[in-house]
């Protein structure tokens, strides 16, 4: 072959390579470019203009939603418990349980103070058992110094469960918001215990005007604050106080003395408190026996009977003032009151002192009660003095002056 006709071959050869090479750069070039591209795609952001979309949608399912916890019940607030405790409202009147979660587990209102409780020592394990009247041993003493503690009993802790013991638990119960029954139970305890215990600090200020009547009965765990037993106040010379232990309000208490003392010095002694503050349970029991006597001497009484007759004489548990620690029946001891000496400076003097005869015959009517003369009630002298001067009773008062 000649060689002019190589060359020309060769030469023609060599140009399809330098193409395909050529080619394949530009396709190797247009791949990379392209992934580039895609990665730029994935990664940049999206931005598509004139329309809007809601930015949580997106992430719907791919982000969990912030769990909400299930709303908590919120304790008894101090302000409650002592308007229970002023008002009579106790137990589960005072807060209304939650229907769904009493159904699984019962539940403890433990009231929260208004302001942060003084430290004290708590045990570290409570006695399980109900406590009441009558018990003693370790698990009372215990109870004794909690009380103690708290400011609601006196004295030193003897474990023994007695007539001031069950007071003290009947005055914690009320102001703590729990039923006022005596019991020291489960619950009592368990609150009694907690550090959110509410002292006698907190008991709320006597309501002097407080009116009960049978129209306006107070509720049977209602217990008045700031009792005192009248014979730690008032001296044994100057009045006698016919069953001992007898409580009333602190400030009618010093105001009856100054009113026995004003007598004597007057020339009038020989007083007697035959009776102040009574519990509803102590008034529906003195209830129940003037039934049961009316019953044993009237034999063809029905029991509607007796308790009406009772009725005429005996207020209804809940009626009586003597529940609110602000009444007291004065009598001379072994003689009727009425007519006597004291019984007639009493009526001109008492409203001096903050007292008012609180049952007359003329306002019957209205008070519901029959003419009792030897009941008086302290209303504060201001009260007292507008009363007798107008010749009102207290609900004539209440209303005259818009309360």
């Amino acid at each position: 072959m000649p060689q002019a006709l190589k060359k020309k071959r060769s030469k023609k050869q060599r140009v399809p390579v330098v193409q395909l090479l050529l080619s394949g750069s530009i396709l190797l070039g247009v791949v990379g470019v392209s992934v580039l591209l895609a990665n730029f795609v994935q990664t940049a952001p999206v931005v598509v203009e004139d329309i809007q979309q809601p930015t949580a949608e997106p992430f719907a399912e791919a982000l969990p939603l912030t769990p909400v916890p299930n709303p908590t019940l919120t304790p008894t607030p101090a302000i409650y418990a002592p308007f229970g405790a002023q008002y009579g409202f106790g137990g589960e009147d005072l807060i209304p349980v939650s229907t769904a979660l009493a159904e699984e587990e019962e539940i403890i209102f433990s009231p929260l103070p208004t302001s942060t409780p003084t430290a004290t020592s708590i045990p570290t394990s409570t006695p399980v058992k109900t406590l009441k009247s009558g018990m003693d041993g370790a698990d009372v003493k215990s109870l004794q110094e909690r009380l103690i503690e708290l400011k609601y009993l006196d004295g030193t802790a003897d474990g023994i469960f007695g007539k001031q013991t069950e007071d003290a638990v009947i005055m914690f119960q009320a102001i703590n918001g729990l039923t006022a029954d005596g019991l020291a139970g489960a619950k009592t305890l368990s609150v009694l215990y907690s550090a959110s215990a509410l002292s006698a600090d907190f008991a709320p200020k006597t309501d002097f005007l407080i009116l009960v009547n049978r129209q306006v009965p107070l509720d049977q765990n209602y217990v008045p604050s700031d009792l005192v037993e009248i014979e730690k106040v008032l001296s044994s010379d100057l009045v006698k106080v016919k069953y001992k232990g007898t409580k009333a309000n602190r400030s009618a208490v010093e105001a009856l003395g100054q009113l026995f003392q004003a007598a004597v010095n007057s020339g009038i002694s020989k007083w007697q408190i035959s009776s102040a503050y009574r519990t509803y349970k102590e008034q529906q029991k003195l209830v129940d026996n003037s039934v049961s006597t009316y019953l044993k001497n009237n034999p063809d009484w029905s029991k509607k009977q007796a308790l009406s007759a009772t009725y005429n004489t005996v207020a209804p548990a809940g009626t009586s003032e003597h529940q609110t620690g602000l009444a007291f029946d004065i009598t001379v001891p072994g003689v009727s009151f009425t007519g006597t000496e004291q019984q007639k400076w009493l009526h001109a003097h008492c409203h001096e002192y903050g007292f008012i005869v609180r049952y007359t015959k003329e306002k019957q009517s209205i008070t519901g009660f029959i003419a009792e003369s030897w009941h008086i009630r302290y209303v504060g002298i201001e009260a007292a003095q507008i009363i007798t001067k107008n010749n009102w009773c207290l609900e004539e008062y209440l209303q005259n002056v818009g309360m």
